[in-house]
């Protein structure tokens, strides 16, 4: 078994900010203050909640050992009492075998859309009910998703800053696959990878998430985030006219993977999501020749973006450092931002207030 670099709460918290982790999912916020004040409960989201979601699952799969590895090392730095996979009960025959194997501790919920998820997620598992627009951690739960903690290993096991996202590409591509892919690759590009219709691609739109919550994006600026998900392609017309059926509308039954959902997906083209489990990543890093380093992952307004490090023309290397968190203390929340690390070898071309574009040779 390895040993992590550090069991020093406050080292460990200072390893996360510069190491650059933010939820790999949902809002971005930076992993390393949930963990300034531990809770008794660390609550690991595999849920996945939106359809043709799967890396979270694939990741927890192909690397349980290093899961393994995490958690017992979360335990022991900061003392945690329990450490809970969230999962739909969908997906019971993909994880269950996890529990004998690595001794997981799985809690199955619904399986319908859970909005809110942190907050949904704490009560159906734990059952305990976060008041109004708390956080889980005000009921003693922390809650990090899947990548997230992948990435965690990755820095209290090997010193390894964010570098690379896990990105579900599906819809209307020629191949549907979860990439590997560096952080900043321009989602273009992924799709470039992947192939769509050339002849219909008037027709189609790309969303970055899935097809309950995901939003509209630019694919002349659209870069991988931290935490982005997904890429999602699908016709504009069906889209625009069905989305607003995935939600809960009032008085009505929330969408479920047994009624609902189908129903709508078989408009979208996309009925073969509902039970797709790809077997393994394609990983596409080394063929990435730009990307767009953003200094925020996240439109939450009290995370600060990154201070560039770096000039116009300056040669970088993967892993090294280009932006670094505000000074001041690590519990100030005035200062709540992380480090960013040029994710591909390349050289530094524009520095903007949002994002700094390096470009390969």
């Amino acid at each position: 078994m390895s040993k992590p670099l550090t069991t020093d709460p406050k080292e460990a918290v200072r390893l996360f900010r510069e190491m650059g982790l933010v939820g790999a999912g949902g809002a971005g916020f930076p992993t390393y203050f949930k963990y300034i004040r531990p809770t008794p409960i660390l609550l690991v989201n595999c849920e996945e909640g939106e359809p043709g979601y799967e890396a979270d699952k694939l990741l927890l799969r192909k690397y349980a050992d290093r899961f393994r590895e995490v958690f017992d090392a979360l335990r022991e730095i900061f003392g945690f009492e329990q450490i809970l996979i969230g999962a739909k009960e969908k997906d019971r025959p993909l994880l269950d075998p996890l529990r004998e194997s690595h001794g997981f501790e799985i809690a199955y919920t619904p399986s319908k859309y859970g909005f809110g998820e942190e907050r949904w997620l704490t009560q159906a598992v734990t059952g305990r009910e976060v008041p109004g627009r708390a956080l889980p951690a005000t009921v003693g739960v922390t809650v990090n998703n899947v990548e997230t903690l992948f990435n965690m290993h990755r820095a209290l096991f090997a010193g390894e800053p964010v570098l690379d996202k896990y990105v579900n590409v599906y819809g209307e591509v020629a191949e549907p696959r979860v990439y590997c892919t560096p952080v900043g690759a321009f989602s273009v590009d992924m799709l470039g990878w992947t192939g769509i219709n050339t002849q219909r691609s008037h027709n189609l739109m790309v969303i970055d998430g899935g097809p309950m919550m995901g939003d509209l994006v630019d694919l002349r600026t659209h870069a991988i985030l931290k935490k982005t998900n997904g890429l999602l392609v699908v016709d504009k017309s069906l889209y625009v006219g069905d989305q607003m059926a995935f939600r809960q509308l009032p008085g009505q039954p929330v969408p479920t993977w047994d009624d609902t959902l189908p129903e709508i997906m078989t408009k979208l083209g996309l009925l073969e999501y509902l039970d797709w489990h790809p077997e393994d990543f394609l990983d596409v890093r080394d063929k990435i020749q730009r990307v767009r380093i953003y200094l925020t992952h996240t439109l939450t307004p009290i995370v600060k973006p990154s201070v560039p490090c770096v000039q116009v023309g300056e040669e970088v290397r993967r892993g090294q450092l280009v932006a670094k968190p505000l000074e001041g203390p690590i519990e100030d929340i005035a200062t709540l931002s992380v480090a960013q690390h040029a994710s591909i070898d390349g050289m530094v071309r524009e520095i903007t207030e949002e994002y700094i574009l390096i470009e390969g040779g």
